[in-house]
């Protein structure tokens, strides 16, 4: 029997979207441009590139291995953002477009917002898959969704152009702000000294800062330009991405530089080993089933290489190796202690995204299934009592 992947639909969906949107804008800009004056076309070149390089953008954050959900939370804010801009580079240069794609950009404004706190939170270590941090993603999702089908833009414009986007404009500056007040703890610790030895929060703080100055540039855009906005927006996401591209490039060749042909001594490695079996024990980060090994370091406080040579030299295990056989103890436990609990609730309670990734895992590990591993040890424990009572 085979499983539905649902990480798997969601970036198909995404790839879909994303060509569908470009498709769509070629299609529509085609026919704008032949009449247009060298300067209009050299603005729709410029702001129509940002929100497609956009798009391309979130697809590559969203499939980047290993597929951590800040990668993803980003490509949501940066998908969202693109699909604003392309809204309003068509709006700007065809006031006559159709309302359904003036409501699509409006209900991407209002995802911005829980996307970027959402993604705060991540980068902050403190979010968690509960029903409170989801309702910043159910909620915002349920209402576009219910708004939208019971007040479409084109039977109500004065409601999407007044109260709405009232709502959804301020939405988006109160998520930014929360985003801010977030990262607070962070930015006063940050001084223009050691800056450089926190790559990553900057990151961070230059994604909501921009997200901040869009914000501003659409908001503010009567006293300049409508069209400021997406302006705004390619040039944020051309200096994003040649930043974030620079700053990997420079952590892979450090890395590779500092530990290329360097060996963990047996000796060195046992109060590692030590260290990383407690933590394990005690944290119970396997039960994440989004973890991954350079979050993992990071929580240890470890460079990526040395834990990967400590895992693969020294316990000559695999990261995936390592982590399923906590997973796996810890569904012993609950297969003993829970006799009514499905499979499915069993196997995401002890860290598995997928049924089949953790029949496999069991089997792998203890060359069973869990409904003979159970069988077996219940039977086990049958025997032994009947040898204590005869």
């Amino acid at each position: 029997m085979k499983f539905v992947n649902f990480a798997a639909i969601l970036r198909c969906y995404l790839v879909a979207l994303c060509y569908a949107a470009t498709v769509f804008f070629i299609v529509n800009t085609q026919n704008l441009s032949i009449n247009m004056a060298i300067s209009d076309q050299l603005i729709l070149l410029l702001s129509g590139l940002g929100g497609l390089h956009g798009l391309l953008l979130a697809a590559f954050l969203f499939f980047r291995p290993p597929g951590a959900w800040s990668n993803r939370f980003l490509a949501g804010v940066i998908f969202m953002l693109s699909i604003r801009v392309l809204k309003s580079v068509l709006f700007h240069f065809n006031p006559a477009i159709g309302k359904q794609i003036l409501q699509l950009g409006l209900s991407a404004c209002f995802l911005i917002g829980p996307l970027l706190y959402c993604y705060s939170l991540h980068f902050m270590e403190i979010f968690r898959r509960s029903s409170l941090h989801r309702l910043h993603l159910i909620i915002p999702l349920f209402i576009v969704i219910l708004i939208g089908g019971l007040y479409p833009y084109h039977l109500n414009p004065q409601l999407w152009n007044g109260l709405f986007y009232r709502i959804i404009n301020y939405s988006w500056l109160a998520y930014t702000l929360l985003s801010v007040y977030v990262l607070w703890p962070k930015i006063v610790s940050l001084k223009l000294t050691n800056w450089r030895q926190h790559p990553d929060l900057v990151i961070v703080l230059g994604i909501v800062s921009g997200s901040g100055l869009i914000w501003c540039a659409y908001h503010f855009g009567a006293y300049t330009s409508y069209i400021s906005g997406a302006l705004t927006f390619s040039f944020l996401i051309c200096v994003g991405a040649l930043t974030v591209f620079l700053q990997l490039q420079q952590q892979k060749n450090k890395v590779i530089g500092r530990y290329a042909n360097k060996k963990i001594s047996a000796v060195a490695a046992e109060p590692l080993i030590s260290e990383l079996e407690q933590f394990m024990s005690a944290e119970q980060v396997y039960l994440d089933a989004n973890l991954v090994m350079p979050r993992l370091a990071k929580m240890l406080g470890w460079p990526t290489p040395k834990l990967s040579q400590l895992l693969n030299d020294n316990l000559h295990l695999s990261f995936n190796d390592f982590v399923n056989g906590y997973r796996i103890e810890h569904a012993k436990t609950l297969l003993l202690g829970e006799a009514a609990m499905k499979m499915d609730d069993l196997a995401e309670s002890s860290g598995f995204n997928s049924l089949s990734t953790f029949y496999a895992a069991f089997k792998k590990h203890t060359q069973l299934t869990p409904a003979k591993y159970k069988a077996a040890l219940l039977s086990e424990a049958l025997d032994n009592s009947e040898t204590i009572n005869p």
